[in-house]
């Protein structure tokens, strides 16, 4: 399974909300066994803390953070996903963590979601066990077969529709039904459009309570390990993988938080090197949601992407002259003193950018006396406009404007086709990293600064 781990206590971004948290758990027949407490973020799944159940039989962990969907797992890769509403909370594992029994106070919620997802869990196996049958049978046998697996269909989507039509009701539910994956045919026919049809049919990306979240990020990994969708990795078209990217985008674009955590994990697991149609397929549909594409003439757009993709990290970033900059000590991007720099691009009439400054502004105040420094270079052709954003904002870091836009110095020498563009820089001016995404740079930061 493809999962992000952090070893590391779980610090949010903003303390203010969290509290003391505890989770008491009974496991008498796991004495002295390790497990481990996950949560998931705009990054993937985080590992809060791990712990050993102790000669009484109970295991504890104890952390800062808030109510939401937890994760427990041990080292065999068993997990179970639950929600806590309130900062603490105790239920027993009965039985063997491989096929538990999970009992908690009476009236809590999470008893439900816990049947519900034992149901699509025995579906699972269920239809695996006929399908092997299949597979081994003569000729004759399969047709009767494949008329019990039919009705078998039939009876599965009918309790998932039937669940369906509830879950705006009922939180245990709608976390449930991230395990929820349509049985295929046994003959494969529905390849074609697996992609909604048979994974994502009762998953709502834009609910928030699933945005993010360990069943989130679980609903992706079994998408992603499906015998169809290896296929067309390994087959690698680019038209073929750019649909998938651009189905999967379309689930999510209601929900801009959904769509951050999706491009965050596909960046991830799927890196340039050993993917690039599926990368490339990811940033240049990520772009044209998140960012304002500007025309150019398609030779000089051509060469930029191309000369975009050999500013690796460790290239030597290219220095350039900061155009009419409010620092007046400051001429070029050179005489910059800071640990890391943040160089971005970005325009007044972008709203992607003005999003995305935002956020950035956060992120300084937190970093700045830590070495952190931001350059903002617009490529606004209206200096008066430039200068009245910029002041009404209160922007404090370095700013700058190259009113010559994308045909001007900075533009060409980091080869920028859209607005908002982020640079991590070094303080010997070496690329660090080229975040695509707002809580990429937040992660970036963080390591560099730490």
């Amino acid at each position: 399974m493809r999962i992000l781990l952090f070893i590391f206590l779980f610090t949010s971004f903003s303390a203010i909300s969290q509290e003391q948290m505890s989770l008491s758990l009974t496991a008498k027949n796991h004495i002295l066994e390790q497990f481990y407490l996950h949560m998931g973020d705009d990054m993937g799944l985080v590992t809060i803390d791990s712990s050993r159940v102790k000669a009484s039989g109970v295991l504890l962990f104890i952390w800062k953070g808030e109510p939401g969907v937890y994760r427990l797992s041990d080292n065999d890769g068993h997990l179970i996903d639950f929600r806590m509403e309130k900062s603490n909370m105790a239920f027993e594992i009965k039985g063997n963590f491989a096929e538990t029994e999970l009992i908690f106070e009476s009236g809590n919620m999470n008893n439900q979601l816990q049947y519900y997802i034992s149901e699509f869990e025995y579906y699972t196996e269920e239809a695996k066990r006929i399908g092997e049958s299949h597979k081994n049978a003569s000729k004759n046998d399969k047709k009767g077969i494949i008329k019990t697996y039919k009705a078998f269909q039939k009876e599965y989507k009918e309790l998932v529709k039937d669940l369906w039509s509830k879950k705006d009701e009922d939180w245990s539910l709608q976390l449930a039904l991230t395990y929820a994956d349509r049985i295929p045919d046994l003959n494969k026919k529905s390849m074609g459009r697996y992609y909604v049809e048979q994974c994502f049919q009762h998953f709502d990306f834009s609910d928030s309570l699933l945005v993010g979240t360990p069943c989130f990020y679980n609903k992706l990994d079994r998408f992603f390990e499906t015998s169809e969708i290896q296929t067309l990795l390994k087959r690698n078209v680019s038209k073929d993988i750019e649909m998938m990217v651009q189905q999967l985008f379309w689930l999510s674009e209601v929900n801009k938080n959904a769509q951050e955590c999706l491009v965050n994990y596909l960046l991830t697991n799927y890196p340039a090197a050993k993917f690039s149609n599926l990368y490339a397929s990811v940033l240049k549909t990520y772009k044209l949601a998140n960012s304002c594409e500007y025309v150019m003439a398609s030779r000089n757009m051509r060469s930029r992407i191309e000369n975009d993709k050999n500013f690796t990290i460790g290239s030597k970033a290219p220095d350039f002259i900061l155009e009419n900059s409010m620092n007046i000590n400051l001429e070029a991007f050179s005489k910059v003193n800071s640990d890391v720099t943040l160089l971005v691009a970005w325009s007044a009439h972008c709203d992607a950018s003005i999003e995305l400054l935002d956020k950035i502004e956060k992120l300084y105040q937190s970093y700045r006396e830590k070495g952190f420094e931001v350059v903002a270079i617009s490529i606004d052709n209206s200096i008066g406009s430039w200068q009245d954003f910029v002041n009404e904002r209160a922007l404090t870091w370095v700013n700058a404007c190259d009113k010559a836009g994308l045909k001007g110095e900075y533009a060409n020498a980091y080869n920028i086709t859209a607005t908002p563009t982020m640079f991590l820089i070094s303080s010997d001016l070496k690329l660090l990293a080229k975040p695509v995404t707002f809580y990429q740079l937040r992660k970036e930061v963080k390591n560099h600064l730490y």
